[in-house]
């Protein structure tokens, strides 16, 4: 795992949650609110995420959730993939473009958010947790898939389009209903959101939450990430990326 290098922060803020990697005793709830969440507009779906998925348990999988201070209910949660042992979920669905090709890559699925007066900030919360996760493990791009009106978030979040701008793909994963696939790549974000004047830059790169914390070991051994390229790829030279504050 890298070591993230933290200037002093301009602010220091505490949140009313904390997010963290998902303890074993929490997946069950973690569980209930997925199936809420996206049972409330896809009901299906969400009678069929009313228990744990074995991703939930793989290795090179992540299951982080924002649980209350006040009482321990489990407030959003989201799971992150790497293809540091197999695939992203989308592959199955959708070839990658040539240039994602060796490269180490995680996919953010299974976003879920209750309801409450918090949701945006518990949204924003796990976004900052995914993007820490990618900074530790040294991911080239952070993938997602998003169905309208969801895909409009990742645009918030300067996330651009794999393949064709604006064009949705039926994503096995998600019950063949058509998502965008968008990425983006971690080691350009405080440049580009700075750039931008991002909204969510001060909340990302100038504030530092002790509540949101997701350190984890290596997912990427290189004797099993080596072995998952295809034939005469090798792992490329990591980049440098820029520290977060």
């Amino acid at each position: 795992m890298k070591a993230i290098s933290f200037d002093t922060p301009k602010r220091i803020e505490y949140l009313p949650f904390q997010v963290k990697v998902a303890r074993e005793d929490v997946l069950p709830r973690v569980v209930q609110l997925r199936a809420a969440a996206y049972g409330h507009h896809l009901p299906e779906l969400g009678a069929r995420l009313a228990t744990a998925e074995s991703a939930d348990y793989e290795a090179g999988c992540l299951v982080i959730c924002a649980t209350s201070r006040m009482d321990d209910e489990v407030l959003g949660s989201m799971r992150i993939h790497t293809n540091a042992h197999r695939p992203l979920p989308l592959e199955s669905s959708l070839e990658l473009p040539e240039h994602y090709t060796g490269l180490r890559l995680c996919e953010a699925t299974r976003l879920s958010v209750g309801r409450s007066p918090n949701s945006s900030v518990v949204r924003n919360a796990l976004f900052k947790a995914f993007y820490l996760f990618t900074m530790q493990q040294e991911i080239d791009w952070m993938v997602v898939t998003g169905r309208s009106p969801v895909d409009r978030i990742y645009d918030g979040l300067l996330f651009e389009d794999v393949l064709e701008k604006n064009t949705f793909y039926p994503m096995h994963h998600v019950a063949n209903l058509p998502h965008r696939v968008m990425s983006f790549a971690p080691s350009e974000a405080q440049a580009l959101w700075k750039a931008k004047e991002h909204p969510l830059y001060r909340f990302v790169f100038e504030t530092h939450h002790p509540d949101i914390d997701v350190t984890h070991e290596s997912v990427f051994h290189p004797e099993s990430f080596i072995a998952s390229l295809p034939p005469m790829h090798h792992q490329p030279e990591r980049r440098h990326a820029f520290p977060f504050i």
